[in-house]
């Protein structure tokens, strides 16, 4: 079985215009979640926080975002979870 990706998070005000991979930035102020596509593509991924969208969950040492990305606009159309800092 193939390990799951670790992701980094980072807490930031603002997203920053380049994002590196491997990391998720989470704007409180903005209530976003941000991190490029975990295929591999490099498109931009935005999550919006809220109760109709995604739920973030930091347990004071990892993030989790609920439900599932689904990339369905990307030509990649990947689909995963992120739970504890982990792409499954």
């Amino acid at each position: 079985m193939k390990r799951p990706i670790t992701l980094q998070h980072e807490f930031v005000e603002y997203i920053p215009t380049n994002l590196k991979d491997g990391t998720i930035y989470v704007s409180i102020p903005f209530a976003t979640a941000t991190h490029k596509c975990c295929c591999g593509c490099g498109h931009e991924v935005v999550t919006p926080i809220s109760p109709t969208d995604w739920q973030l969950i930091f347990d004071g040492k990892s993030v989790s975002l609920y439900p599932s990305i689904g990339n369905w606009g990307f030509a990649c159309k990947s689909h995963y979870w992120i739970e504890r800092n982990k792409v499954r």
